[in-house]
């Protein structure tokens, strides 16, 4: 089995620790702490339909689905690359999250508040300039910031890179100490934290030992690399492309 550490930022490893069934107290746990909400239960949605549907398939996934016990729909995605229409895309898929669960000929009053969570390795444009790691997106008038247009739509971005190690300046920091961890050693110290976070953390350690995971990661790995360099080649072949057909006009 090899050793390389398997980080939680991976899409594969995060939808094993928060989207798979069974592992409810832990996804509870970690959006309490985030979204600083109780949460009487909630039900892990493992339908991928929202999944592979747009023509350029990201780089990262959305990995949890879930619905609270009031109704409420959360999706989160760990996005691990840069991409250029990320607030599009993110979206793109809390409009089909919101919509998806009315039939047709049901009243709007049937549809739900949907919550979007972001969580990249990377920082965003929209967030420039702004130091803080959690930042919470809503629909309000211009002049008038108190007033929301709906309570339906609610996002949350987690910029990873402007993460410090801080004294629990947040109630999620721990959580995203350990979304951030390098390995087993990195999260000893959270262990004794909070009850849910140690279960993450014996999930993570169980994913570490297990050669099965290791295979799938190391797969997962390889397509993403092949999605890069495929798209890597394709711009390159149609700048090539364009260059040529400028070239023919002057011919």
């Amino acid at each position: 089995m090899s050793e390389k550490t398997m980080p939680v930022t991976n899409d594969l490893i995060f939808q094993r620790i928060f989207g798979k069934v069974g592992n409810e107290n832990i996804t509870k746990g970690f959006l309490e702490k985030l979204l600083g909400i109780e949460i009487e239960s909630l039900t892990l949605n493992t339908n991928k339909r929202l999944q592979g549907e747009m023509l350029d398939d990201k780089i990262g996934r959305l990995d949890v689905k879930a619905k609270l016990n009031d109704g409420t729909t959360i999706i989160i995605e760990m996005q691990v690359a840069k991409y250029k229409y990320m607030a599009e895309r993110l979206l793109y898929y809390w409009a089909k999250a919101y919509i998806e669960g009315l039939n047709r000929g049901q009243s709007y009053e049937k549809l739900n508040k949907t919550i979007a969570i972001l969580i990249s390795v990377e920082n965003l444009s929209q967030a420039e300039g702004i130091g803080e790691y959690h930042t919470k997106w809503s629909i309000q008038e211009e002049k008038y910031r108190k007033n929301k247009f709906t309570e339906d739509l609610e996002i949350h971005v987690i910029e990873l890179k402007k993460f410090e190690t801080r004294k629990n300046e947040n109630p999620e920091d721990n959580w995203i100490k350990f979304i951030k961890a390098r390995g087993k050693r990195e999260m000893k110290k959270l262990i004794d934290v909070d009850k849910m976070l140690a279960e993450a953390i014996e999930e993570f350690n169980n994913l570490q030992d297990s050669p099965e995971m290791h295979e799938k990661f190391e797969w997962r790995q390889k397509e993403l690399r092949d999605k890069i360099s495929f798209a890597t080649a394709a711009r390159e072949e149609r700048r090539k492309e364009k260059a040529k057909r400028n070239c023919n006009k002057y011919v």
